[in-house]
């Protein structure tokens, strides 16, 4: 009579994770870039702001699980992200907004997603001082000449439809600052620079997916500088 072989037994210590529901199931990288395309396209639609995409899709690319997904879309057209097992994620994958429940079945369909994108928009400071901040809308260009001036970009609640954006610059005496949630992906590419200076002042990683700044131009006797969002906490105190 043959012996069974004995069964392996767990290592000793090992912390093995509880898996209670779908939830708790790893997600892949296909679940997170499903999730990332969609956070782009309601950037795009101006429901999210720069610094909401920026955040949400940092949690992203941390997630390990359905569980960790699902919220990060629940306040979106295409709802949370589905949990294996559960409702056909077909909709979802195609970016399509969940379908309504029979309470709302008479309610008109959400609109498409991607809004006219404007090409362009010129910025001119000559003596005096001029600012985008708040809930702004990006164009696909930024033309921005500062002559004994300043010019300041606040992209913190901005929107941009674009997944690149190209400022060309043109300083003479003056000045022009980005002011740009970390993570976002700020290129200052080659220029001529002549008796100026040209400051990033972003530390943290770029994060995937964000849009991308490209910066040219020329600077003479005069500064471009990218910085992050100021701590509101920090300036209270006077630091």
């Amino acid at each position: 009579m043959s012996e069974v072989p004995d069964q392996p037994k767990p290592a000793a210590g090992a912390d093995f994770p509880d898996v209670r529901s779908a939830a708790d199931l790893r997600c892949s990288d296909v679940d997170r870039d499903r999730v990332a395309e969609a956070l782009r396209q309601a950037a795009g639609d101006g429901r999210l702001t720069l610094t909401e995409l920026e955040e949400r899709l940092e949690a992203t690319f941390k997630a390990r699980t359905y569980g960790e997904l699902q919220p990060i879309t629940r306040d979106l057209p295409q709802g949370p992200y589905p949990l294996p097992g559960g409702n056909p994620a077909a909709n979802w994958q195609q970016g399509r907004p969940a379908p309504a429940r029979a309470a709302s079945a008479a309610r008109p369909p959400l609109p498409p997603s991607a809004g006219p994108v404007r090409s362009g928009e010129r910025i001119t400071s000559v003596l005096s001082n001029e600012k985008r901040q708040g809930r702004w809308e990006v164009p696909a260009r930024i033309d921005v000449t500062s002559i004994l001036g300043e010019v300041v970009l606040d992209f913190t609640e901005a929107v941009v439809r674009t997944p690149e954006v190209e400022i060309q610059t043109a300083i003479v005496l003056g000045s022009l600052t980005m002011i740009v949630p970390e993570g976002i992906d700020v290129r200052l590419d080659e220029g001529t620079n002549i008796l100026g200076e040209r400051k990033m002042k972003l530390r943290e990683p770029v994060t995937p997916g964000a849009p991308v700044y490209r910066v040219r131009g020329f600077v003479l006797l005069g500064e471009v500088t990218v910085r992050p969002p100021r701590d509101k906490r920090r300036s209270i105190l006077g630091h």
